[in-house]
């Protein structure tokens, strides 16, 4: 190794944070939307040297403009707004039917014939049950029949044997008698788990009982001359999805082929990207090709080898997962892709089958129709806003295609060869940490972590439905609220070396941690029609944040247009500054979003969310891994670093 070459720094070495999220003001808004902090807080980062961006671009520039003044442009048939809005309908990615969407009911599996279905998820009839049952179960044969027998299990059930068969039986008696009793094969029964799922490559798992380190066998088939692989626990490449922000990267994969020595290797994923190569925890039981297919047989124990590894848990009946296959033998960019799901169930052992709700997908791509919560901590179901199932979706970040046309099919895509460019900078303005001092001085900066909430809850989006007709103009106001616990807000993993949206290990453990102390609240929401945000703390109705977007009025050019909007958020710190001193909310306390959107015109892809910054206060004589809030407390005599935006950078 070259003495002279500079080594990173020590993940073990400090508090510091390894790495730092910044999206606060994000979106069209970022340009004059402030950010910063007040005195005395920041994002602390320990020697970054490494800068990634994602930007989200959508390109609505007509090329036939005169100026600066809008013209619209072609819209697809699927568009809400009219070209004499004055602003680009293409915003938020109405659906154009270049992205298919499919629907129809889905099944489940419930282990054991004396869990019988729900009555409204109950399967209507015979035939409905041999398919449904095809549906969640991947077998050699089916053995279907019908009978009328309340000494056996009713309704629809099914049989998984070890040869690979699977009885179905639909049983229309009205109510079964005895105990349950196996429908086939007889003796004991496995309490192993099997299942299997055919997708861009078929995937068998066996979970064994006892853990161990060939506790589960893993079998893929996939193409013998391209990489192939399987993503464990998420049918997407984002496993905690929030808006247009993927705050958990990606799942844990396997990948075969793609290496130099076409082997074997296992990934945590980024967020549509490579990701990083994990420490094996895969034995390789066998390798083999026949016909064109590689089949590999992988061992590894239930609990992954760390936090970044995917732990199997048997108790869990089924298991989302994501496949690809590449486009040649170099692991890159996939040339298909789905979700798919493992349903576990035991061998010889009669389960009932279950209607699990209707599903969807939108170009290919799942749509989870279960994505808008129940009130009080989302109103959107309750208000059935289209954007919570596949039937209704009209459009979004669901289809949002990277280099896809939102125009429809018959549509002609206008300038081909004029391409839009434009570049992007960014400034960072930074002062060294001083870290506290063994006599308990505080640090120079407080480290603020990341606070995140959606007024639209656990959807990312929502829909603004048009006023009815013959509304009064100033009464067009559509109104949606979240209610939520500041303990719902924390991520429990250590702030380093995991990542930088973590809280804090122990952060939500009400034993040592008092709540958290407020800093900076901005909220997130699109032009032109977002009207205002509030956040209450609804145990006590105090308003604690209020903002109303700055409207541009296209009178001075540049950061003026009309419909642009900048977001001032709310600062909290040092009453000598003109600011309100933080409160602290407690982990249990609850908060309540109200958001409000002017609803003259309908439009898609709407958001709400709360970025926050807080620091966490821990209880006295508490030692805990929180990083750099131990020694937390407000004073005016500490050495404070300010964030200024300087004047220079409107200029620029």
């Amino acid at each position: 190794e070259d003495e002279d070459e500079e080594e990173g720094p020590d993940p073990q070495a400090s508090d510091v944070p390894l790495t730092t999220f910044f999206s606060e003001a994000n979106g069209g808004e970022f340009r004059l939307s402030y950010h910063g902090y007040p005195r005395g807080h920041a994002q602390l980062v320990d020697s970054p040297d490494a800068f990634q961006v994602q930007p989200m671009q959508i390109d609505t520039w007509n090329r036939e403009m005169d100026g600066d003044k809008f013209k619209p442009g072609p819209l697809p048939k699927s568009s809400l707004i009219p070209p004499s809005a004055g602003y680009n309908g293409l915003l938020e990615c109405p659906c154009s039917d270049r992205l298919e969407k499919k629907w129809e009911m889905t099944y489940k599996v419930i282990q054991g014939s004396d869990s019988p279905c729900e009555v409204k998820e109950a399967v209507g009839n015979s035939s409905e049950c041999f398919l449904g049952a095809r549906n969640v179960v991947a077998a050699r044969d089916y053995m279907e029949r019908t009978t009328s027998n309340s000494s056996r299990p009713v309704g629809c059930i099914l049989e998984q044997h070890a040869d690979g068969s699977t009885d179905v039986v639909w049983n229309s008696a009205s109510a079964q008698t005895p105990p349950s009793e196996t429908l086939g094969v007889s003796g004991n029964k496995e309490m192993a788990l099997v299942a299997y799922s055919s997708s861009q490559v078929n995937t068998t798992v066996y979970l064994a009982e006892n853990d161990g380190p060939d506790a589960v066998t893993i079998t893929i088939v996939g193409p013998a001359d391209h990489w192939f692989g399987v993503g464990f626990g998420s049918d997407s490449m984002c496993l905690h999805m929030a808006a247009d922000e993927c705050t958990g990267g990606g799942p844990y994969a396997i990948i075969v082929g793609g290496d130099e020595q076409n082997g074997v290797t296992e990934r945590k994923l980024d967020f549509h990207g490579q990701g990083q190569i994990l420490p094996s925890s895969l034995s390789i039981k066998s390798d083999s090709t026949q016909d064109g297919n590689r089949t590999v047989v992988l061992l590894r124990s239930l609990k992954g080898a760390s936090d970044k590894h995917y732990s199997f848990d048997s108790s869990v009946d089924s298991l989302p997962i994501i496949t690809a296959r590449g486009c040649g033998p170099t692991f890159a960019q996939h040339c298909g892709h789905g979700p798919s799901k493992l349903n576990f169930l035991p061998l010889e052992t009669p389960s009932s089958v279950c209607q699990a709700g209707i599903e969807g997908t939108i170009g290919g791509n799942k749509f989870n129709n279960h994505r808008c919560a129940k009130f009080p901590q989302s109103d959107l179901d309750a208000q059935q806003n289209p954007t919570c199932r596949v039937e209704t979706y009209r459009g979004g970040l669901s289809c949002c295609r990277d280099g896809m046309s939102l125009l429809d099919k018959d549509q002609v895509i206008p300038w081909p060869d004029e391409y839009l460019e434009y570049r992007m900078k960014f400034r960072f303005y930074f002062e060294e940490y001083q870290p506290p001092k063994q006599d308990k001085a505080p640090p120079s900066h407080h480290e603020l972590v990341r606070l995140y909430w959606q007024t639209e809850a656990h959807a990312g989006e929502y829909d603004i439905t048009k006023c009815p007709k013959g509304t009064p103009p100033d009464q067009c106001v559509q109104i949606i609220s979240s209610r939520w616990k500041v303990a719902d807000m924390m991520r429990e993993c250590p702030l380093r070396p995991d990542d930088s949206l973590c809280t804090g290990k122990n952060s939500s453990n009400s034993t040592l941690v008092n709540g958290v102390k407020l800093i900076y609240a901005g909220p997130h929401c699109h032009a032109p029609t977002c009207l205002s945000m509030d956040l209450y703390n609804a145990d006590t109705g105090q308003l604690m944040c209020h903002v109303e977007p700055i409207h541009g009025q296209g009178k001075e050019g540049i950061y003026d247009e009309h419909g642009f909007l900048a977001i001032p958020p709310c600062l909290w710190g040092d009453p000598a500054d003109g600011l309100l001193e933080p409160e602290l909310l407690p982990l249990n306390a609850t908060l309540l979003s109200i958001k409000r959107n002017n609803n003259t015109l309908g439009h898609t892809g709407e958001m709400a969310s709360w970025q926050m910054r807080g620091v966490i206060v821990k209880k006295q004589g508490q030692e805990l891994d929180l990083s750099l809030s131990k020694n937390y407390e407000f004073s005016k005599k500490f050495n404070y670093l300010r964030y200024n935006q300087p004047q220079s950078m409107k200029d620029d």
